[in-house]
């Protein structure tokens, strides 16, 4: 037998940026031209990007061939192949043509089959446009920003926790719903989920009828009458500072290009608290000086509390729904595996694909995968079981490779919708920005020593310690540059015209008796037992000393399985532990998972219905 001739070496795969981009290019040597020569551009501080990776071995995988050679006289197979998916008849033909002999009752059953796969996609999809608010319309393109919506204009740079130079001045899409009153006393901030877009509900003001007819995200929790009444509130939600549905972000425009040049990568990281910033400037765009309720749901619920923190002055009320006052790092793992999936796709091409085909692979792995964490076990078991399609009537009854438990065809039909409505660079910086959140002392402390440090001309970022009169909102003025000491005076934060659970009741005056006078009993103080066996409790209670006289609304989801219900009940805990005695906590049942918030009119349209009014 004649030597095996040696194998080729493995092809690596290598992206060329287009000549007019190459100077612009995150690995390009040469310094960014500046905008004009009076004053050039500085780019904020680039997120370091992980190592690229080469294969060891063949493309065609260990020790095998590529390709789809056969035998000689094999068959074709017949059926699904490996990473396959099963689409509308596809696959439909395994085993019909085995026996033509049987005729037309195969035939029939093969029809049956196309109509029951068509059936449940029409169900999955239906469903799903049900939840995300778009029955009537699918959602917009992330590439091309949304027109229909308003914007803010930042007139000036925004400074940002982890670069030592700000953002450009920057943009966010916004709408509004309801009408202020003559004190601006009645607006409320909605803060969104990762993926979601300004648009929470329909018949917003000033707004293309296109636009206004279109059913929003949190639809039946926003309007005349319901749960947050437009009649009564005006209400406002943006798309966050990162997203793609219109506000600045990785596929926005880079300053100094020619106006198709993306930011990419060269974007620099976001936290929460960039986020909450820049939503403080477009309140005072709109000439807001207090809200009534900062109110957000997952990510959201996150930057509803930093914006408590860093302008406690300006919020009357805050509601955090399934989140947590710092990262687990359940969720942690979960959102580094979405990333790792998505930046793995070739076409991410470190982030500059906005010239060529996105990564759409990996951005369908990663919503399969943050799906799997928005629902619960026992929904999927009430919802789906463990029926397949390869089981239906008229099937072989051989399992497939692909999509073959309807469960598979449900996340195989959220990752691809997912992936033409969503710009990856977005899902990637917001998810980091969720990953790096903490409001515990010794993280904020960290936090104002670098901003403070980087800005000394601008608004400080607080410290825990620091009184509500130091905020970070770009309107305050004279607010210094934060006191830095190393632990709140607790005995400060009380409210004087309301007990704190943990505050002494006020002790009786003394009696007058014939032996004299008698000393007062020893005051009982009333003692908090916290229901969180959290080691971090204590760190988080001192971080959340400046919420104390903010009434707080806490929602968690038993079956919440991406922002477990401990990390709630730390949450209300360490609230309660910093003096804040207006501290309202539910916790909630059923089987919806994370999702809860989107779905569970009654219990968290309730709970917010009461906590407004």
């Amino acid at each position: 037998m004649p030597p095996r001739p040696p194998r080729p070496p493995a092809l690596i795969r290598t992206f060329h940026p287009k000549p007019h981009l190459l100077r612009l290019h995150l690995d390009a040597p040469s310094a960014f031209p500046s905008a004009s020569a009076a004053a050039p551009f500085e780019p904020p501080t680039a997120p370091q990007l992980p190592p690229r990776r080469q294969p060891a071995f063949s493309p065609g995988g260990f020790g095998l061939a590529g390709g789809t050679q056969r035998r000689p006289g094999q068959a074709a197979p017949t059926g699904l192949g490996l990473g396959q998916g099963l689409g509308l008849g596809q696959g439909v033909g395994m085993g019909v043509g085995k026996d033509k002999g049987k005729g037309k009752g195969k035939a029939e059953a093969a029809e049956e089959r196309v109509s029951e796969i068509e059936r449940l996609d029409r169900e999955i999809g239906a469903d799903e446009a049900r939840l995300e608010g778009k029955d009537k319309e699918e959602a917009e393109a992330c590439y091309v920003p949304p027109p229909a919506t308003l914007y803010y204009h930042s007139p000036s740079s925004l400074p940002l926790l982890y670069s030592p130079s700000p953002l450009p001045p920057f943009q966010l899409a916004y709408e509004t719903w309801g009408t202020l009153n003559a004190d601006a006393s009645n607006a409320i901030v909605l803060h969104t989920g990762l993926s979601a877009s300004s648009h929470v509900a329909s018949g917003g003001n000033d707004v293309a009828s296109s636009t206004s007819s279109k059913p929003g995200w949190w639809e039946d929790f926003v309007g005349p009458g319901k749960a947050i009444d437009t009649s009564k509130f005006f209400v406002i939600c943006t798309n966050v500072l990162g997203g793609c549905f219109g506000s600045t972000g990785p596929a926005s425009p880079y300053p100094p290009g020619d106006g198709e040049t993306r930011w990419a990568t060269r974007f620099p990281l976001l936290s929460i608290h960039d986020m909450a910033r820049a939503q403080l400037g477009l309140l005072d765009h709109l000439g807001i000086n207090k809200l009534y309720a900062s109110i957000g749901s997952s990510m959201g619920g996150m930057t509803s509390l930093s914006m408590a923190y860093l302008a406690p002055e300006r919020v009357g009320r805050v509601a955090s729904i399934s989140a947590s006052g710092r990262s687990g790092l359940n969720g942690v793992g979960m959102r580094y595996a979405q990333r790792s999936v998505l930046m793995a796709d070739p076409n991410w091409n470190r982030g500059f694909y906005y010239d060529a085909v996105p990564p759409h692979n990996g951005m369908k792995l990663a919503r399969q995968i943050a799906t799997i964490t928005y629902r619960s076990g026992p929904e999927w078991e009430q919802r789906f079981g463990r029926r397949m399609l390869s089981e239906a009537e008229g099937a072989d009854g051989v399992p497939g490779l692909g999509p073959d438990f309807l469960i598979e065809t449900y996340l195989d039909h959220q990752g691809e919708r997912f992936c033409l409505t969503y710009d990856a660079n977005s899902m990637i910086y917001l998810s980091k920005a969720m990953d790096l959140f903490d409001l515990t002392a010794p993280a904020l402390r960290a936090l104002a020593d670098r901003f403070n440090a980087a800005y000394p001309d601008a608004a400080p970022f607080p410290y825990p310690s620091d009184p509500a009169s130091v905020s970070a909102s770009p309107s305050a003025s004279g607010s210094g540059s934060g006191s830095g000491s190393s632990a709140p005076a607790l005995a400060t934060i009380a409210s004087p015209t309301s007990a704190s659970a943990s505050a002494a009741p006020v002790s009786p005056s003394p009696s007058i008796t014939a032996a004299g006078p008698t000393p007062p009993p020893k005051p009982k103080r009333e003692r908090f037992i916290p229901t969180s066996k959290s080691p971090h409790l204590p760190e988080l209670s001192t971080g959340l000393a400046r919420l104390a006289h903010i009434p707080a609304l806490v929602l968690g989801v038993q079956s919440d399985v991406l922002f477990p219900v401990e990390q709630q009940r730390e949450l209300a805990d360490a609230l309660r532990m910093a003096g804040n005695a207006n501290v309202t906590y539910y916790e909630l049942g059923g089987v919806w998972g994370h999702d809860t918030f989107l779905l569970d009119l009654q219990g968290v349209g309730g709970a917010i219905r009461g906590f407004l009014h």
